[in-house]
């Protein structure tokens, strides 16, 4: 008897899980990616002064259990950083305390406990009675983590993307791209680079992928692990069907930038949010608890990366932390800006959890194609974590069609 066979596209940390579930029950796969590169929007970089920098996801939170339980299958330790993700002290804006901040996320916390439909993150925050400089200070918490206006971030957010607490967010030792290349490593020759995917035919007995290069692909299923921004790009024969095709161009997605500054001296952790230019920063610990001779930056929102004038380079958010920030021994000319939204294989950033209904209607299998990607992560969307689950919930479906 011949071995079942899918072809997974998009070699992000999604697709990759996916292909890596199907394989160990002995499925032939094969991995079709666009870029020359695995990981998607997981991507680790090392600059000039030997600095590691994660061009897009970060942080391991409290509760991604399935990353850290990847990591561990792989080999792959992770580091503490030092500093706190949930930690930030507010600078600017109308200001606030310590505890004037941890009264009003009290507050947040217990209306999260009742909460009822589907209220904005504004509309719960402006329906609590606490300090202004409070209001503003978490408002910016999370439109920044959620790299979304506060009017279209969905209030659980404040509970998940844009936590405040203590707990330790780590990240993967040696940078969190190890997990992609370690999925890809053991898939070996099933991942082939370089091609997008532009067609899905769906047949009587088979799927056929073809790419960009004119190569057809055929096998039993397929894992569609792309972001929705940019699905709309594949050709599907026949057509998705209508609420599949919705539920697509209904996910939203953030906007956001990272900068990375070498430093000439390493510093101490710390984290420090900029409330008026909805940005934050932070000096962290690498290899061996030793502190990293860099800041990191983050900005989101539409409207923070257009203050910070980003599409016209790094001058200008330079020169705001050098404000922000004089404590530390800046070296603007070793900089580098990262962007999703150049990126033609996503145009974005991250999404913007989905209702319910999207995904349960994205996550239901099309004949012989099932859909991941961290749009489908449930409450673990716009994380790696979110991306690990899906990849792994599409092979199993899919297995259990095989």
């Amino acid at each position: 008897m011949s071995r079942s066979s899918a072809i997974v596209i998009g070699a992000g940390l999604a697709g990759l899980v996916a292909a890596d579930e199907l394989a160990q029950a002995e499925v032939e796969v094969t991995v079709i990616e666009a870029r020359e590169r695995v990981g998607g929007r997981t991507w680790s970089r090392e600059l000039a002064n030997g600095a590691l920098v994660e061009m897009g996801a970060e942080f391991v939170l409290p509760q991604n259990t399935e990353v850290t339980a990847l990591a561990s299958e792989l080999g792959l330790g992770l580091w503490a950083k030092g500093m706190r993700y949930g930690e930030r002290e507010p600078r600017g804006g109308i200001g606030t305390s310590a505890d004037e901040l941890a009264a009003a996320f009290a507050d947040v916390r217990r209306a999260l406990e009742r909460l009822e439909g589907r209220p904005s993150a504004r509309a719960l925050l402006d329906s609590l009675a606490i300090g202004p400089g409070a209001r503003e200070a978490i408002l910016a918490r999370v439109e920044i983590s959620s790299a979304a206006a506060a009017e279209e971030i969905p209030a659980t957010n404040l509970a998940g993307l844009a936590q405040i607490g203590a707990e330790s967010a780590p990240s993967v030792a040696g940078g969190n791209q190890g997990l992609a290349l370690g999925l890809a490593a053991r898939l070996g020759a099933a991942v082939r680079l370089g091609d997008a995917a532009v067609e899905v035919d769906r047949r009587a007995d088979s799927v056929v992928v073809r790419t960009a290069s004119g190569r057809d692909y055929e096998a039993d299923r397929c894992v569609i692990a792309v972001p929705a921004s940019v699905s709309e790009r594949i050709d599907f024969r026949p057509g998705l069907p209508r609420a599949t095709r919705e539920a697509l161009v209904r996910v939203s997605y953030g906007h956001a930038a990272k900068l990375f500054v070498p430093l000439s001296e390493p510093a101490p952790p710390s984290a420090v949010m900029s409330v008026p230019e909805r940005y934050w920063c932070w000096t962290a610990t690498g290899a061996g608890d030793r502190p990293t001779p860099l800041v990191s930056c983050f900005a989101g929102s539409p409207g923070a990366l257009e203050r910070l004038q980003v599409t016209a380079g790094a001058g200008r958010w330079l020169e705001s932390l050098a404000v922000l920030r004089p404590d530390l021994a800046l070296e603007p000319a070793g900089a580098l800006l990262s962007t999703w939204d150049e990126d033609p294989w996503v145009g974005a950033a991250y999404s913007i959890p989905p209702e319910p209904e999207l995904t349960a209607a994205l996550a239901e299998p099309v004949g012989p194609l099932a859909f991941a990607g961290e749009h489908l992560g449930g409450p673990y969307a716009a994380l790696m974590e979110g991306a690990v689950r899906s990849g792994r919930a599409a092979a199993r479906r899919l297995l259990g069609r095989l």
